[in-house]
């Protein structure tokens, strides 16, 4: 199986805090780190810890910044040689500030709304790559998170065979043929309830008619992950609840990351919907709390301990 993720890639400076910001203040972070990020770009990362077949697909500037980010992840297994760097694109970088205390943060993002578009060059380099994939004959799962949105359908329009998976917060109009295409819509709660018009799910019949009404925008499956970690998705008209577990998990950012390439990986090995969820559950709570960004993301064994500590007559995944 051939796993490629499009979309963003930038480079972070996180900043861990035990106190929130005050107006016109200052505060200091004993905790500081400096690596590549975007969500798409870490899922790749993570995949590529896993020992999976990883391609990441996306625009950067060949600047010091945008090679820096390349070379991350090449060096932990990720294929990167489609990258497209496009003097006309600028280097995504943000600088995020988490508040330990109640887990919420701040992002602020110096980057372009939307890449360049593609030039006949461009094409031409991702002609080469989809025949390249092709001739394997493997089938190809695509994570996409809509920033890529001509890149994304792009390969869509392409590629043969491909399962494409989509994880929003938000649909931006560029986005919106991506979601029909969509095989798996992952949304949050936030999202689902903004889309009804509800401040906030009450009971299961609010959520059943919302992921009903969400079907609008693809024509695949829709799971919703909710605020206390459970996902629900319907199955035959029916909600089906798949609990999350009530552990201290790492901050949002991270977890939303670890969830969508753990949901990825076993789109990727066929299971079913059901064990794929409960996998990318379990991804997140084996993470190490200790640490933050990619060197919190746990590899495979850790998260067989975790299932085997969590879960009755646990049966491993691999």
């Amino acid at each position: 199986m051939t796993i490629l993720t499009v979309g963003f890639a930038c480079l972070d400076l996180l900043c861990f805090t035990s106190s929130g910001l005050e107006l016109n203040g200052s505060i200091t972070s004993d905790n500081v780190i400096y690596s590549g990020g975007g969500s798409c770009a870490n899922t790749a990362y993570l995949l590529a810890l896993w020992g999976e077949d990883i391609y990441h697909i996306g625009h950067l500037n060949n600047d010091n910044h945008g090679n820096q980010i390349e070379t991350e992840l090449a060096n932990i297994g990720v294929n990167t040689r489609q990258f497209i760097f496009s003097e006309k694109m600028v280097t995504p970088l943000e600088a995020i500030t988490v508040d330990e205390q109640n887990n919420s943060y701040t992002i602020i993002s110096h980057r372009l709304l939307q890449p360049p578009k593609l030039t006949i060059a461009e094409k031409n380099k991702l002609a080469h790559f989809i025949q390249t994939v092709s001739e394997n004959k493997n089938d190809i799962v695509m994570l996409a998170d809509g920033y890529e949105a001509e890149l994304s359908e792009y390969l869509i329009e392409h590629l043969p065979k491909v399962k494409m998976i989509m994880n929003v917060d938000n649909l931006a109009a560029n986005s919106l043929y991506l979601a029909q295409q969509a095989d798996y819509l992952i949304v949050t709660e936030q999202f689902a309830s903004a889309f009804v018009k509800l401040k906030a799910f009450h009971g299961s019949d609010e959520i059943k008619s919302a992921l009903k009404k969400l079907r609008n925008l693809t024509n695949g499956k829709i799971i919703i992950r909710m605020n206390k970690k459970d996902c629900v998705y319907l199955d035959h008209q029916q909600v089906v609840t798949i609990s999350g577990f009530n552990k201290q998990a790492v901050d949002d950012i991270t977890e939303n990351d670890i969830f969508q390439g753990a949901f990825a990986y076993g789109i990727s090995y066929g299971w079913p919907l059901e064990k794929t969820i409960l996998f990318a559950n379990l991804a997140i709570v084996a993470a190490n709390k200790q640490k933050r960004g990619r060197s919190a993301m746990p590899n495979l064994v850790d998260i067989n301990r975790a299932g085997k500590d969590l879960i009755k007559d646990f049966k491993y995944f691999f």
